[in-house]
Parts: C-alpha cells; structure tokens; sequence
C-alpha cells in the first residue's frame, strides 16, 4: 500500500478553521422536551399471522413492554448473564440460513449488496450499469434516522435468538438467570472516543477475540464453553457468487475482514492494528466529538458529511467514517466499504453509538430537527439529488402491516422502540447532561466506566502493536481543551468519487521525520512521528466492489475534522508557539503544518 499524491488521489483543500466560543459547560444547553408520535402506541405486539409486510417495532414487536438503556459494550461485559444471552443470540441469529428474510444476511444486505428488494420494497428504476447502492443514506439529512429503525430491527432479532436458545435451556438455575437477564437486552454500543476503561484501550476486547467463552447447560448444571466470537466477523454460508456480491476480493472472503493483510484469499484480519491507530488518534476523536456536540446547533450540519456553503465544523457522519475507515483500513476491508460494512459484526456496535450521539444530541438541541435538502448521493430507492425531509419514508422499513414506512418524524422519539441510553437517565438539576457530556468528552475527561482500580478487568490477548509505556500513555490521556478564546480545527473537504477502499488524510504540526510521498506506507510509523496531531477517514460509497466506484464523472463533497487545540497546547507548553491567539497561531501552522494522504493501492 502506498502513499498517493495529491493529483492521482483526490480533490482536497485543507483549511484551518476558528471558532470563537468558550469551552465551558455552559456552550451546552439541556432541555427536557419530548416529541411524542401519537398516532403509533409505543408497545404494540406483531400479529404475524396473515402479515403482508414485516413491521419493524423494534423489542416491543415481541411483546416486551419495558424501555431499557443499551449499554456500551465493555460495560455490557461486567454482567456475565446479560454478556452471555447476547452472544448467544447473536451467533444463533448469525447461522440462520440466509434465505430467510429475517436472517443475519438478508438483515445486513438491506444497507448495501445484494442491492436486492427487502420486505417487497422495489428500487428506483435499474440504471444501465446496475444499482450501486443499497437503502441506506449517506451524505444525507437522512443518515442519523434512516439507522434507527435498522438498529431497532436488528435489536429485536438478536433479542428473538436469545429468546429462543434460553427457551430450550433445561430447567434449572443457568435458565433462571438467564431468563431473568433477557428483559434487559439491547443492542450495546462502542463509544470509541471515551476515555477507556483503566488498562485497556480504545478498541474493546470482546470484539478482537477470534473465540469467546459462553456458558451452556450441561445436564443439570452449566458449564463454559469456547465458541466461534460472533463479534469478531461473520461466515457468509454460503458465500455469495459474484452476479450478486461484485468480484475480487468480496467474492473469495468467507468471513469478513479487518484491516485486511492483503487482497488475497487467505488474508487475515490485523486487529492489533486497528487498536492501535484507534488509540493514537483518541485525543483527536474526543475533541471531535466534544467539539461536535457542544458547538453544532443545527441538525442538517451534525446529521452528514456533505459540505455546506463556507464548511461544517463536524457531523456523527464524519466521526462515523473516520471509523469506518480505520476498522476496515484502505486494504479495503468489509468495514470500509459501505456496500459490504454492514456483514461486519463492528458495524452494528458502531452504528448504535452514532445513534447514541444524536439522541444526546437532540436532548440538548430539541428544537432542531430534518429540514427539507437535496441530498448527493442515490440509494437504492432515490435518485441522486433527491429531496427529503422528516415525512419521507424510512425505505424499506414498514411501521406497520398495511404498509406504511417509518418517517424520521415518526422515529424522533427513540423510546418507541423500546430502548434509550445511560446518559440520558436519571438526570436531575445537580446531574445534568451537560455535566455528563463534559466529563466523557470535554476538559480533563475521565473514564466514566464503573471499572475500578484493583477490579479485574479484560484485557485484549494481543500487544496492540505499542509498547507497555506508550499503552498507559495513551489510555490515560485526555483532551486538554483550554480556556482560551479559539478552538481550532482543520476543515478538510474532499471530492468523494473513484476509490473503492476510501482513504485517510493525516495531519501533523511541527518538525517531521516522515519520508517523501513515494515511500513504503506504515500508518504506525506515522501516527508514532512526535508530529502527528490525528487524522479523518472518508468511507468508500457506491462501489460495485469490483474497482468501479460509480460514474468516474460524479462529484460528491464530504466533509472531516482534525482537532488542532490540543497539539497547539502542547507546542504552547513546549516554546514552539509563542502563543494561541489566532495571528500567532496562523503563522506557525503556516510554517509547520503538514499532511498525507493514503488510498487504496
């Protein structure tokens, strides 16, 4: 993989950008406010019989009347019976044959290949080249709430499994507690920008473990048992054939793939490295994502990557693809390529946190909501430059059995479907939001998990790619955001089209030992250059998987963030800069800024 220059691998301009407001609590804003849907009662059990369409009503479909938080992952963990009924459900739902139209697969396709009609949902009229796009909603004010009926869908069939395989459980105390354990169930999420559990990294363990212990019965009692980590991939049974799953390497993979050793048929998955680039861009992330929900006060900027008229400062779509990209890597892998991401077990972790942000999000932004855009990108039902705003339908996803579609007005209140998260229960005037957002992202942030010094705690099996030293340097780190007048940023817009494995651009500020584009690429060298300040990701879309990434002549721009103020406080502490008002600070990253740029080889 090498490192590409600016003219062969895209249209980029990078900008660094000022934003004059305080980094106090106060920029935050709570309000309690609720905007209830009162045409659909929130607990409604599925008639299945006679159905003509599947209504997707998330756990309360199957009769559970109880709205529960889902957990972020590691914490889901600390409860064995809760951890345990949910691999087992997953890896049940992972097996069902894939032409079930509930199963894993059909479940996953919905978001991008097969490029295939769900639940009776036609496409668009078929363009001469085929479709290039699933349902899903990228580089859209649709992106945020098009996720949530999918995530409620995908919540309700792991909560199915898990269900049935309690269910066949002999009676006994193993069935009592897990029985117990199961009303609580809901999808975890993974908050890659919180400050992590003491000793551990950015990147959960759970998902890096090719196998897993669960506990089964045996006989009257119980006992533990390895399986197959439904968490680290998922096994196509059988692997689709190229007319449907596109050509190399999607169609010799058996299971999906992480930051891929190569593009052939025995390539590995290289976890070790997606923790590390994930930790050494964790400062980076937090200040995003802080940044994000502090400053941005109108939902069509949070909601996508697009760039709007003079930039955005953020989105959850950006941070969304950052991610994306390191998981999947240029290499590509499934995470990278939004036709293949959802197969990947990550997505559903990942994609549950984003959902997470907006309903935090929108707490303290209640009156901000869809407006009516054009959005760039076509999916599976809409053409490019389509219109939408909070009454378009949700494609494919059914409210109901006389065929009407969830709508991003109708999906505002998250509880509908029977969920809602941690930061959001239990506040009061001394507890409040903006206090929560403040401690998991903001100045001196700290692992808010309830792990505890002297606690065991699950570490990952692998090194990680850093030394001991540089590990405890980098879980204990968090953004130091000054009370200074400016934070800054650096802006950077691309021209998404022609890369099927997406790419990453790596800022640095100061003196670099990093060889001249042309040379070997090694992200791990880069990121441990004293110069690196972080970087973003832009996830590849509309891909045929084949090397084709649509009409080489379709221009869609996207947006991404690298947080500047801590590096700048860092040279501050150090003499290099003299000081962080802006003309101090515009001359020094004039003389000292720099950037790469990787893509797929």
């Amino acid at each position: 993989m090498a490192s590409m220059t600016l003219t062969r691998a895209l249209q980029l301009l990078l900008v660094v950008g000022l934003l004059c407001s305080s980094t106090h609590s106060k920029i935050l804003r709570a309000h309690r406010r609720w905007h209830a849907v009162t045409d659909i009662h929130t607990h409604i059990r599925r008639q299945d019989v006679g159905a003509d369409f599947f209504p997707v009503l998330g756990v309360p479909g199957l009769g559970l009347n109880t709205t529960a938080p889902r957990l972020e992952i590691r914490e889901l963990q600390r409860n064995p019976d809760l951890f345990n009924v949910y691999l087992l459900g997953l890896q049940r739902w992972q097996n069902t044959s894939q032409d079930d139209k509930l199963s894993y697969f059909q479940v996953a396709g919905i978001h991008g290949r097969p490029f295939l009609p769900w639940d009776g949902v036609a496409g668009r009229p078929q363009p001469p080249e085929g479709y290039k796009e699933g349902y899903c909603h990228h580089s859209s004010n649709l992106f945020p709430t098009w996720h949530r009926p999918f995530l409620a869908l995908v919540e309700e069939r792991v909560y199915h499994h898990a269900r049935d395989v309690v269910a066949e459980f002999p009676e006994g105390d193993l069935k009592a507690r897990m029985t117990a354990a199961l009303p609580a169930l809901r999808l975890p999420f993974w908050d890659a920008a919180a400050v992590p559990p003491i000793g551990t990294g950015s990147y959960p363990w759970s998902v890096q473990r090719k196998t897993i212990e669960v506990e089964l019965p045996d006989g009257s009692g119980s006992v533990k048992a390895t399986i197959l980590n439904p968490l680290y991939s998922y096994t196509f049974h059988p692997l689709p054939s190229k007319d449907i799953f596109g050509k190399l390497p999607w169609t010799q993979w058996q299971t999906t793939i992480r930051y891929p050793t190569n593009r052939s048929a025995n390539a590995q998955s290289q976890d070790s490295k997606i923790a590390f680039q994930l930790d050494l861009n964790l400062v980076n992330l937090r200040q995003r994502t802080y940044q994000m929900m502090a400053m941005q006060k109108d939902y069509h900027n949070i909601s996508n990557n697009v760039v709007s008229i003079g930039g955005v400062l953020d989105s959850l779509e950006s941070v969304h693809d950052t991610i994306h990209n390191t998981v999947g890597s240029s290499g590509p892998g499934h995470m990278t390529n939004a036709a293949y991401s959802a197969f990947d077990p990550v997505f559903w972790l990942l994609h549950t946190n984003i959902d997470r942000m907006t309903a935090i999000w929108q707490a303290l932004n209640p009156d901000s909501w869809v407006t009516n855009h054009s959005n760039p990108t076509a999916t599976f039902t809409s053409d490019a430059d389509a219109y939408a705003d909070e009454n378009t339908p949700l494609h494919p996803f059914h409210r109901n059995q006389a065929g009407d579609f969830w709508t991003s007005a109708s999906v505002r209140d998250h509880t509908i479907f029977g969920y809602t998260y941690p930061e959001l229960v239990g506040l009061s005037e001394d507890d409040t939001l903006v206090r929560r957002v403040n401690q998991l992202y903001g100045e001196n942030a700290t692992s808010q998990f309830t792990w505890k010094l002297g606690d065991p705690v699950p570490l990952a099996n692998a090194d990680n790619g850093y030394t001991h030293n540089e590990r405890q340097s980098i879980s204990m780190s968090s953004p130091q955001i000054g009370k200074h007048q400016y934070q800054y940023f650096a802006n950077i817009k691309v021209q998404k089209s022609g890369s099927e494995g997406g790419y990453k651009i790596f800022v640095f500020v100061g003196p670099t030992s990093i060889a001249t584009a042309g040379s070997t690429y090694d992200a791990t060298l880069w990121m441990r250059d004293p110069s690196f300040v972080g970087f973003t990701g832009f996830q590849s879309t509309n891909s045929h998987g084949d090397g084709y990434a649509g009409d080489p002549n379709a221009k869609s721009d996207a947006n991404g963030v690298v947080a500047m103020t801590k590096a700048l406080e860092d040279r501050l502490r150090t003499g290099e800069l003299a000081s962080l008002d802006e003309d101090a600070v515009d001359k020094y990253l004039h003389d000292n800024m720099s950037w790469r740029i990787t893509t797929v080889r």
